[in-house]
């Protein structure tokens, strides 16, 4: 009898995507030279007000963060390096968590 494979929680995701962008050299430099949220979003094919909606961002935020007004904090920094990782997955998982407003960022 096959059981049924339970489903990840967010938080299993995220460490999950956490993990594989540390693991990654490629990720690893991006972080070492500087985060480059513009040219993540860019490299998405997203507007800053996409961006912001689809991964839980204040708008106004992300573009303090993109015109270098304010930087993002260490754990923005791992969230953003993710989603640089795994877009798909974290969009899917924001998705499957639209009531949360806590899971906004903002300064």
């Amino acid at each position: 009898m096959k059981t049924k494979k339970r489903e990840k929680t967010m938080g299993e995701e995220l460490v999950e995507a956490v993990k594989e962008a540390i693991e990654d050299p490629k990720s690893m430099t991006i972080y070492r030279k500087g985060l480059d949220i513009k040219s993540i979003r860019k490299s998405l094919g997203l507007s800053q007000s996409q961006f912001a909606k689809t991964y839980g961002f204040n708008l106004d935020t992300l573009k303090k963060w993109e015109q270098g007004a304010h930087s993002p904090d260490q754990a923005v920094v791992s969230y953003i390096s993710c989603i640089f990782k795994k877009p798909k997955l974290i969009a899917n998982i924001m998705k499957s968590h639209p009531d949360e407003d806590s899971l906004a960022c903002s300064a």
